[in-house]
């Protein structure tokens, strides 16, 4: 006599979160946040962004909004598009409240931020740059959150 198999259990059994459900997992939504953050720094658009990897504006916008999760390839790809490591996206996930804030960026504040980071980096003293961007990471460290520690230059 066969021994009948065991049905797997279904994903919402296993545990596993589903974005109808519970939204999308505090993760996927810093990630895209980080997405997004360095599109703006760069200065691109999500039409840029999309184009630049081979996809539709309209993932772009899920993947910023953590509704649809970065697979390792995509990544990858992010990655080399924005010009930062893989870790990038991951450095820094503290809490859903600080990964909000960082969605809630602001279409004006994002340009400021993008005409400030242009500003600084046309600067041709290089030491002046470096002191400029190392009081950058100061000031980011002191308004952080409390219980974040302080990045190490």
């Amino acid at each position: 006599m066969a021994n009948p198999v065991a049905p797997t259990p279904s994903r919402r059994a296993r545990g596993r979160r589903t974005i109808g459900a519970n939204g999308p997992h505090p993760i996927d939504v810093h990630v895209g946040a980080r997405i997004r953050l360095q599109r703006i720094m760069r200065g691109l658009t999500q039409s840029d962004l999309a184009r630049r990897v081979g996809i539709s504006f309209q993932s772009v916008q899920k993947y910023e909004r953590g509704e649809n999760r970065v697979s390792a390839s995509r990544l990858h790809e992010f990655a080399q598009v924005l010009g930062v490591g893989e870790q990038y996206f991951f450095d820094g996930p503290t809490s859903r409240a600080a990964t909000t804030r960082a969605m809630a960026l602001s279409v004006n504040e994002g340009k400021e931020l993008q005409r400030q980071l242009a500003a600084v980096l046309a600067i041709e003293d290089r030491r002046l740059r470096s002191l400029i961007i190392q009081l950058l990471k100061v000031l980011t460290d002191l308004g952080g959150p409390p219980n974040v520690a302080p990045s190490t230059p």
